[in-house]
């Protein structure tokens, strides 16, 4: 979904353009209009535009004016200019503004089309696939990522040591961050590696998404990224500070970020991590799902942050790939013995933590068959075994423990399990009755998720379809309804989609559909003003649509309806 913003002060022509986008065409776009570059300022402050048609002279504020200010907010927008004027020193400003393309409004409709079909495909060859995949293998090559991975790990894991060193430690670890600012966490995941791939390839594919990533953020801002867990990245974000002024030089240093600041960050990240979700599934080919935090904090409290994130990820409902998630909450063993600790065993055992993540993701499949083979680990009738059963069994108790303290379901829980039992090994008569056990919870566990996941998607659905019913006259760009329902727009289509069986833009369609048919056969308002009733900017596009659906044109309805209840 491309984002395409038109900016005229001339009202028809936006109006014109408008209803030119709204066809069907190749682009999947969401279209919004301003009449002015204030107006337009006022959506740029709101949302991530993609590509901006304006007109270059205009009262007040023109377009190169607009240009820049879009620059400054949206680094990767791409800018066409429409204009009267045949100038040429307009001409030169504007492409050195970063301007993609200039058109005389003269040139018709197609000329307009083709030149937002071509800024539409220039979105991601900013960054070349080839381009990144070197830069990864170069940087592979290096010990310092390793050294700068587990330290940022150390501190979003909230280690005392790390945080207190944190104002030097990452001077020297080169990094970009201060560590006296306020820093914003964004966690990605790699939702599923194509067959093939080797733990080189993974490591390699990790660094090219970082590197994308990094190109998008750094227009903006100061980022430093690091990897775990096989599939999943963290990134580390803190504004670029403005100018240093006098006073801030008198009074010995920079004040803290202003709120307006603090806003511009966490808009800009939330914006663009949709752009680099994008990128990665046309360059790499892979699904990447994202969690943002919803405001920039103090490094003591990024640990929080960063549960939280991780949480919310686990916890994404509906298509479970390619998820964009806004966080709006914001929250081995020592001694060797060769016996039975074969490199199998250890290898097998080391993958316990991925049971976490599939209780989390809801992945019941893989988590069984995870979990047999983990169990049958302490299947063995050997004499020192049961060092071996203990581990396995106190490996698991934390990871149930979290999920139910985490989800707040004890109480629905020990309805059915016994609870009492969970921490205590010899409460079982068998290594059987263990496995049986933690089996029955890991069941109970996924069928309140399931449940509980299914009211949210009830919810959600009840609560867009409410919304579209209620504001058919008002904003209906999936952006607002995304805002409404707090979800990523990008994302709440395809969810909705997902779990209807129908388009959220078909569905806002219908439903403009029975209401205006509704409002004609009421034969109480004109065909202009039940046009605006049902959210078209001109009667024109009403006309065109309700043509298309019903074969009729809203007057024709409007008469038969008239005829009908006559004869009746």
């Amino acid at each position: 979904m491309i984002r395409l913003l038109i900016v005229d002060n001339e009202r028809w022509i936006v109006d014109s353009l408008l209803d030119l986008f709204g066809r069907p065409g190749k682009l999947e776009l969401e279209t919004f209009g301003a009449y002015s570059a204030h107006e337009a300022l006022d959506l740029l402050g709101r949302m991530k535009i993609d590509v901006v048609l304006s007109d270059i002279r205009m009262p007040g504020m023109d377009g190169l004016a607009l240009q820049r200010e879009i620059v400054r907010q949206w680094p990767w927008c791409k800018i066409i200019f429409l204009s009267g004027y045949d100038d040429f020193d307009y001409i030169q400003q504007a492409l050195r503004g970063g301007g993609v393309d200039y058109l005389l409004k003269t040139e018709g409709h197609e000329a307009v089309v083709a030149a937002v079909e071509r800024a539409a495909a220039q979105l991601y060859e900013a960054v070349e696939s080839r381009q990144l995949i070197l830069s990864a293998e170069r940087q592979m090559r290096l010990a310092r990522p390793l050294l700068v991975n587990e330290y940022m790990l150390a501190l979003a894991g909230g280690d005392p040591e790390a945080l207190r060193k944190r104002h030097t430690r990452l001077g020297e670890l080169g990094l970009p961050l201060d560590g006296g600012a306020e820093t914003l966490l964004v966690l990605g995941r790699v939702d599923d590696w194509r067959d093939g791939f080797s733990g080189g390839d993974k490591h390699l594919m990790l660094y090219a998404i970082a590197n994308i990533a990094e190109e998008y953020f750094a227009k903006n801002l100061f980022c430093a990224t690091v990897s775990f867990e096989q599939n999943k990245l963290l990134w580390f974000v803190q504004s670029k500070p403005e100018p240093e002024t006098e006073q801030d030089v008198a009074s010995g240093g920079r004040p803290q970020a202003s709120e307006d600041a603090r806003k511009r960050l966490v808009r800009f990240v939330q914006g663009t991590i949709e752009t680099i979700q994008g990128a990665c599934k046309q360059m790499l080919q892979l699904s990447v799902s994202f969690a943002a935090a919803d405001e920039p904090k103090d490094w003591e409290r990024i640990p929080g942050q960063f549960h939280a994130l991780k949480r919310l990820l686990g916890r994404g409902l509906g298509l479970g790939q390619e998820l964009i998630l806004l966080d709006r909450a914001a929250q081995d063993v020592a001694g060797e013995q060769p016996d039975v600790r074969t490199h199998e065993t250890r290898s097998r055992l080391e993958r316990v933590g991925t049971l976490t993540a599939y209780l989390e993701n809801g992945e019941s499949e893989r988590f069984f068959a995870e979990y047999a083979r983990l169990m049958a680990l302490g299947a063995v009738e050997e004499q020192r075994a049961e060092l071996l059963r203990l581990e396995i069994y106190y490996s698991l108790v934390p990871i149930f423990l979290s999920e139910i303290n985490r989800w707040g379901i004890q109480e629905e829980l020990s309805e059915t399990v016994d609870l009492g039992r969970l921490t205590r090994y010899d409460a079982h008569p068998s290594w059987h009755a263990a496995e049986e056990y933690f089996a029955e919870l890991a069941e109970r566990l996924f069928a309140l998720k399931r449940a509980e996941r299914s009211d949210r998607e009830d919810d959600l659905i009840r609560h867009v379809r409410r919304y579209v019913e209620h504001n058919l006259a008002g904003d209906l760009s999936l952006t607002r309804i995304g805002e409404v329902v707090g979800y990523n727009p990008y994302y709440l289509t395809r969810l909705y989609k997902q779990l209807t069986g129908e388009g959220l833009t078909d569905y806002i369609a219908a439903t403009r559909l029975a209401r205006a048919q509704k409002l004609l056969a009421g034969n109480q308002l004109t065909v202009q003003d039940i046009s605006r009733a049902v959210g078209f900017m001109t009667e024109q596009s009403f006309y065109r649509f309700f043509k298309k659906e019903m074969g009729l044109t809203p007057q024709e309805y409007k008469e038969r309806s008239a005829i009908s209840k006559t004869d009746r």
